[in-house]
């Protein structure tokens, strides 16, 4: 009789693949009996969300504009925990580097050259999201 060795490191990998799939079906699974539980068809609410969020070229613009700078802050707390560093603050930080951002390019606006000012107040937002 032959023994078959069962190689860990492929099951470890696909587990590691299927994974966050489970955690999206899952994800999905539970909001339907959310919907269900308050009386709505869970494909209709679905569907909605989908056809809003990707259906027409605005629809696709706007959902870009909100979660690109949400990816990005998940991509520097990636980078900082790779580093040994745990930082919980990020999107506070997003905001207040955008708020003295936008402050820094309507006061300074008009007395420096746009890209001038453009450089400054990402410098700015930068040094006060940092902090």
């Amino acid at each position: 009789m032959r023994k078959f060795k069962i190689n860990r490191l492929f099951f470890e990998r696909l587990i590691d693949t299927l994974m966050p799939l489970f955690a999206v079906l899952a994800a999905f699974l539970i909001g339907a009996v959310i919907l269900l539980l308050q009386g709505v068809n869970p494909l209709e609410a679905y569907s909605a969300m989908i056809v809003g969020a990707f259906g027409s070229k605005n629809g696709l613009a706007d959902t870009l504009v909100k979660a690109i700078p949400l990816m990005l802050v998940g991509i520097g707390i990636a980078i900082a925990f790779r580093g040994g560093v745990i930082n919980i603050g990020a999107e506070g930080q997003l905001i207040v580097g955008a708020l003295l951002t936008t402050f820094v390019g309507v006061q300074l606006g008009e007395l420096l050259p746009g890209y001038l000012g453009i450089i400054l107040g990402l410098l700015a937002g930068a040094f006060m999201g940092g902090i």
